[in-house]
């Protein structure tokens, strides 16, 4: 047990009333609670061979102090999973599974849907993303008839201000007094911060990172749990903006103390959450060193309790189940490819309206995709766009779909063996 936790006890205990048992209560030799090398606990009236330091509690006031340990426990294990173990995972799988919504849903997800807009921070990397788009860089600005130059921040830079001053700031109220939330300050304000990267494989993760690809290291376990394992130095341009142009200049000597001056480190509060594609991993190749970073979870395909399970395909009329389809062609994807990098999510496409996807979305979207990244280098050898066509079956290329009445119709019914 923590010494700020033993402190916090004892000061408890000091507050209770509490009296020495009769030698009649043989059975009181239950509790033993030690705290800091001093044991609390109860115990009978004959006290040889036990410990110096005991204090006695009655069973009135024991039931009180048990009460309060137990609230206590509950509130350090949400503080440690919560505050020192910040949260730095890639959530990967099959395009349109949710991955972005799993971020952000509140019952099924992480909750971000009702975090505070200022707590946190997204960006989407692409190929010609690059550090000064992610944490900043000197930009030119117009004043009157001079052009001035100084330094505009990105959204690393955002994020990490933001993160340090929150947890600065709540740092005292939150670890030392008896009843606050670890996760907030003493305002009331939740004091998490999360830096969100959609697509991050689009981008060249080693040239966005750059040096701070070092502050990635977090301790796992002390008193600096969650923090980055090195500090680095930051560009000048960004430290003098955290010095005196960021929301950290009201905190800035208690950064100093626990940083330094110059200095660059990640705080325990601030989450990096991150989605991939895996049919788009080999854009950018991530290296291992990068990987090994971040903890990587899997977002399945799954149309579980979801309303993507009652999606429709209308097609001329008549009406294919969105689920049946996802499920049978992600089938013959795995066979063609033997891989699950290009299959379906079920969160794909999305309707026109209501719940049906009318034929040109299903056919500009959907269909187009199975041909250009599935079907269109497997053409007659082993592609699954064929359909039977006056009891005969034959391949088809996707611009046959527009120039053929009822091919559409005839692969879905094939597709989908509809009667």
């Amino acid at each position: 047990m923590s010494k700020i936790t033993g402190e916090i006890i004892t000061q408890a205990i000091a507050s209770r009333s509490y009296k020495q048992p009769a030698s009649s209560q043989k059975d009181a030799r239950d509790l033993q609670i030690s705290v800091d090398g001093m044991s609390f606990g109860l115990t009978t009236g004959n006290n040889t061979g036990g410990v110096s330091q005991n204090l006695y509690f009655d069973a009135d006031a024991s039931k009180v102090l048990l009460s309060f340990l137990k609230d206590l426990l509950k509130e350090s294990k949400k503080f440690d999973q919560e505050i020192d173990t910040p949260i730095q995972s890639i959530f990967f799988g099959a395009p349109g599974t949710g991955k972005s919504f799993k971020i952000d849903d509140p019952e099924k997800g992480y909750g971000l849907k009702d975090v505070d807009e200022s707590c946190k921070f997204r960006t989407t990397f692409h190929p010609d993303y690059d550090y000064a788009q992610f944490v900043g860089a000197y930009k030119p600005k117009k004043e009157g008839e001079k052009i001035t130059y100084s330094f505009v921040p990105q959204v690393f830079a955002k994020a990490y201000a933001a993160a340090w001053k929150l947890y600065l700031e709540a740092k005292g109220d939150s670890r030392d007094s008896i009843g606050a939330s670890p996760l907030q300050n003493d305002s009331g304000k939740d004091i998490q911060v999360y830096l969100v990267i959609e697509e991050i494989n689009r981008g060249n993760c080693a040239q966005i990172f750059g040096d701070i690809f070092q502050l990635l290291d977090r301790i796992s376990d002390g008193l600096d749990k969650g923090f980055s394992q090195y500090s680095i130095d930051a560009d000048c341009d960004f430290a003098t903006w955290l010095k005196e142009n960021s929301v950290l200049k009201t905190v800035w000597s208690d950064y100093e103390t626990k940083v330094g001056d110059g200095k660059l480190r990640l705080p325990p509060n601030l989450n990096i959450l991150a989605t991939m594609n895996t049919s788009d991993q080999s854009l950018f190749p991530m290296d291992s060193a990068f990987k090994r970073r971040f903890d990587w979870e899997y977002v399945p395909i799954s149309f579980e309790g979801k309303d993507a399970a009652n999606y429709q395909i209308d097609i001329d009329g008549s009406q294919y189940s969105w689920q049946n389809f996802v499920e049978a062609v992600n089938d013959k994807i795995l066979d063609l490819t033997e891989s699950e990098d290009k299959q379906l999510g079920e969160f794909f496409i999305k309707p026109d309206s209501g719940n049906v996807i009318s034929k040109e979305r299903f056919l500009g979207k959907v269909m187009f995709y199975l041909w250009n990244e599935v079907c269109k280098d497997e053409h007659k050898n082993g592609s699954f766009f064929r359909a039977k066509i006056n009891d005969k079956e034959d391949f088809f290329t996707f611009q046959d779909l527009y120039k053929k009445k009822d091919l559409l119709k005839l692969f879905m019914d094939e597709l989908l063996k509809k009667e």
